[in-house]
């Protein structure tokens, strides 16, 4: 029986997983600050898989490689990160090839987390049976990935299906994190939340004013009980999303969105409203596109991980 190690190494926690072909068997959680650098964690990583082989009573050659799922853009053919967008930024002069080799001998795998994320769901999670996909994940930042007929799609310079985030759906919109004006995330991700509320005129005599975080939990409460800033808001969130995501369908052709990320706590009330804009907007003359839910919201990356090794390796 051989086991892979999966990092998805995120802003604020890095989950470090041990897998054995599709199932769970450890995993474990760092905090993290992205700020800080990749060197500054690779001594407390290296503790953690470390653990993780020694509480399952696992020798070196019992683990095939190391699957790591990085947020930013990835050549994987090379195992090389292109682009961080302020994260871990000094990973560009590691070389993480090297890291794993070194330390235990290892092979290891770079990829995108939305892509990799993707291929958890669909090999193991919601996605399974369907050979066209696009994954769209909405939290602190909005991400995505497509699968069009089995294969992932990377493009001449590995950006291809991963930037719905930056998609344009406001043209007088406002400065994004990536350097473009009007993005999906400038309009409605998490990290813009606050702002998007505070420069609202109705924002003094909203109760959303009370509130000591603002984010969507509390958006999504407020408008429950009828505050208008919050409803007001909330709308032109749904709008946002089912742009992106509308766009998304006309350019990718898929049979299936999966949704995943923080916001998808609020699934039962996000889905049906994105579903009947989908519906009403998205130019699908063969018929509806589903949406649904992220199977494993918390750990497809860790899935896909494990099975781009395999893959990698041809063990399956």
């Amino acid at each position: 029986m051989k086991f892979t190690i999966a990092i998805d190494l995120g802003g604020t926690i890095i989950k470090i997983g041990l897998l054995n072909n599709g199932e769970l068997i450890d995993r474990k959680e760092l905090q993290a600050q992205s700020s800080t650098g990749l060197k500054a964690h690779t001594p407390v990583l290296e503790i953690a898989i470390d653990e993780l082989m020694m509480a399952n009573q696992l020798a070196l050659t019992d683990i095939l490689g190391i699957g790591f799922s990085f947020p930013g853009l990835v050549d994987s053919s090379k195992n090389k990160i292109l682009s961080t967008n302020k994260k871990y930024d000094d990973v560009s002069d590691t070389d993480l090839v090297a890291w794993a080799w070194d330390k235990w001998a290892w092979p290891l795998y770079v990829e995108n987390d939305a892509r990799l994320a993707l291929l958890g769901e669909w090999q193991f999670g919601a996605g399974r049976g369907c050979e066209n996909i696009v994954m769209v994940t909405l939290g602190t930042g909005i991400g995505s990935a497509v699968l069009i007929e089995g294969k992932l799609l990377k493009g001449k310079h590995f950006q291809a299906g991963n930037l719905c985030g930056h998609l344009t759906v406001n043209h007088r919109g406002t400065l994004c994190t990536c350097g473009n004006k009007c993005c999906m995330e400038s309009e409605a991700a998490s990290w813009r939340l606050p702002q998007l509320i505070k420069t609202n005129p109705g924002y003094e005599s909203s109760s959303l004013k009370h509130e000591n975080l603002l984010d969507y939990e509390a958006l999504f409460r407020n408008s429950i009980n009828n505050d208008i800033l919050a409803s007001e808001i909330l709308d032109h969130c749904y709008s946002v999303w089912s742009s992106g995501i509308i766009s998304m369908i006309h350019a990718f052709d898929p049979e299936m969105i999966i949704i995943s990320g923080g916001i998808i706590k609020s699934g039962s009330v996000i889905m049906p409203e994105l579903q009947s804009r989908i519906n009403q907007y998205a130019w699908t003359p063969w018929g509806k596109v589903k949406l649904v839910e992220a199977q494993y919201p918390d750990s497809a990356a860790l899935f896909g991980a494990d099975y781009m090794v395999r893959v990698s390796l041809d063990i399956r």
